[in-house]
């Protein structure tokens, strides 16, 4: 088990189509997850507990809010409870993944002792700043370690986002932290892009020469980025789980300050995809690392990456 009793953001309830059972796995563990017109939230161990058929490939019953065996049509309710002939219901048998919600945004511990609270984070968001949508939900081939610590690492941007944003240079104004919580406030000096990368993705059109950004870093599973814009305020919300042990689920809700009415149709999607390829560009360059050792080499600015290593080893 992976920081046992950690809190962890699974999902964004648009993430989940109505009556459409999907696979979730965590911690080792398949679990299968499902939404109903009401948007209620019901999650069972991913294997039927009768001959070990996958539940996530059945279906979702609406009457009943049930869900399928693909196997033998048999029924679990939201408790794991099975429908049997005559009405029946069985006492709870495919096990329950304990879920918290908080608004919009699924939690969960995993079935552990909570050891953190969950940050009411998400909630504040929500209510000062505009949803527009979730970019990725992508599984990373890469140890949960690995694509926390590059949450955290400062410098990557130059390197791994240079294709995207040309940046040339990063500059830390400050760094703090309090525990499992801590606040960064970054520059990034870019070069100008090409005429064809401005085609390519119009989102670089309201990027910044001099990209200021604050980020709130929520151990072990969120880092919340602030940037400015001629669009307003943009809030990116990184955030990662453990799935098994050497693969990482990722992805990012994204929040605005303005509404641009009916241009929103026409803004929003640019600014969802070149958040889309910032993960795209992390994926690529932690799926291709060696085998982790021990640096060698020590750059400045690692303050935010050697306060998150430290907490997850000493967990």
């Amino acid at each position: 088990m992976i920081l046992p009793g950690a809190p962890w953001l699974i999902a964004h309830k648009s993430m989940l189509k109505v009556n459409k059972p999907k696979l979730f796995t965590i911690c080792g563990q398949d679990y299968v997850l499902w939404k109903n017109e009401k948007g209620e939230i019901s999650a069972l161990e991913n294997i039927c507990p009768h001959m070990g058929a996958k539940l996530s490939d059945g279906w979702i019953c609406p009457e009943t809010n049930t869900i399928a065996c693909p196997f033998h049509a048999l029924e679990f309710d939201s408790e794991g409870r099975a429908i049997l002939p005559n009405e029946k219901i069985s006492k709870p048998l495919a096990k329950q993944l304990k879920l918290f919600l908080q608004g919009d945004f699924i939690w969960t511990y995993a079935n552990q002792e909570p050891k953190l609270t969950i940050p009411d984070i998400l909630e504040k968001l929500s209510t000062q700043f505009r949803f527009i949508g979730v970019a990725g939900d992508v599984t990373i081939k890469a140890p949960f370690i690995d694509a926390l610590e590059i949450n955290h690492d400062v410098n990557h941007a130059k390197g791994t986002h240079r294709e995207l944003f040309r940046i040339k240079e990063t500059k830390v104004d400050d760094f703090q932290d309090d525990g499992y919580f801590s606040v960064s406030t970054i520059k990034h000096f870019r070069e100008k892009n090409t005429f064809q990368e401005y085609l390519e993705n119009i989102a670089l059109l309201f990027t910044p020469n001099e990209v200021e950004l604050i980020l709130e870093n929520y151990f072990p599973s969120l880092v919340v980025v602030y940037s400015d814009s001629p669009l307003g305020k943009l809030v990116q919300v990184f955030t990662i789980y453990p799935q098994n042990k050497n693969t990482t689920r990722i992805f990012i809700p994204l929040f605005t300050e303005k509404s641009f009415g009916i241009f929103n149709s026409i803004l929003e999607p640019p600014t969802i995809k070149a958040t889309e390829e910032i993960i795209r560009q992390d994926v690529a360059m932690l799926e291709n690392l060696y085998p982790r050792f021990e640096p060698k080499i020590r750059l400045s600015h690692e303050e935010p990456l050697h306060w998150v290593r430290q907490l997850y080893y000493n967990w």
